[in-house]
């Protein structure tokens, strides 16, 4: 039971993959390759095993409430708490550039709500001294984002979490009204952008709550680069594995008192409001 943990979600290929590898090659614990299908996940854990390394495999889909909470029985079972998480699950199709309302529903159901059924079911299972990491990207900085009101609002140094949630809710009303209102917003790859601008805003938030707590979770946003992946069609200036170079940097090796900050591919800290 006291095995320390860490969770990869979305893990079963790309950065996820290459995070979990990096975890198990330094990580003094018990390791989460995550996936919402099982047969892709159980192939990758298999990857890894051909390399010699011992990843364990659960079934976990970031949009589904049950899914998140038979993951954190699990573990509430099997080991005493989560010692690293890092939310990289995430969608885009490269292909689109506007997206319906619907097909925007669904990105932003995956990239930014689940973040908030997450901490709802599995924060409380954080030890702590935990670590956090958020995947963003260059689109989740601030200046991707047209609308003066909102960045005003997001800037906010008390910003609240019902804030960014009717920063996304104002997004999809926009989507609603057809593509002039979409780009309006945000621009083309609107609904990618505002879903990393708010999961960036969350992790902000975020660390000011749990310091507030009196708790020692360090909770941080990465922009990996530019990564080749099926999600970019295989565009990109990084391979995978380099782009989890700074998530692996942030987990293992980052001081502790290295929190709520947004970092760059190459591991300095920009600022997010720029």
């Amino acid at each position: 039971m006291s095995t320390k943990v860490a969770v990869v979600t979305g893990s079963n290929k790309g950065i996820g993959f290459e995070i979990v590898k990096g975890l198990c090659e330094k990580f003094p614990g018990s390791v989460y390759l995550t996936a919402r299908n099982e047969e892709r996940g159980r192939k990758a854990v298999q990857r890894l095993e051909e390399m010699g390394y011992k990843p364990l495999f659960h079934l976990l889909d970031v949009t589904s409430e049950a899914s998140i909470q038979e993951f954190a029985n699990h573990v509430t079972t099997h080991h005493s708490g989560i010692d690293v998480l890092v939310n990289n699950a995430g969608i885009l199709d490269f292909d689109k550039s506007v997206s319906s309302y619907e097909d925007s529903k669904k990105l932003l159901d995956t990239n930014f709500y689940s973040l908030l059924t997450i901490t709802r079911i599995l924060y409380p299972l954080l030890t702590n001294t935990a670590r956090i990491v958020n995947l963003s990207s260059d689109w989740g900085l601030l200046s991707n984002i047209n609308k003066q009101v909102w960045l005003d609002v997001l800037n906010k140094d008390d910003l609240t979490v019902d804030e960014i949630l009717q920063f996304v809710d104002d997004f999809l009303e926009a989507a609603k009204n057809g593509k002039k209102s979409f780009i309006s917003f945000a621009g083309y790859y609107g609904d990618y952008k505002v879903s990393k601008v708010a999961l960036s805003a969350l992790t902000f938030v975020q660390q000011k709550q749990f310091i507030e707590q009196g708790k020692d979770i360090s909770i941080n946003c990465v922009h990996p680069g530019f990564v080749k992946s099926d999600m970019t069609k295989g565009r990109g200036n990084f391979t995978p594995e380099r782009g989890a170079r700074t998530p692996l940097y942030l987990l293992l090796e980052a001081p502790q008192s290295h929190k709520g900050t947004f970092v760059w591919h190459d591991g300095h800290q920009v600022n997010w409001d720029d």
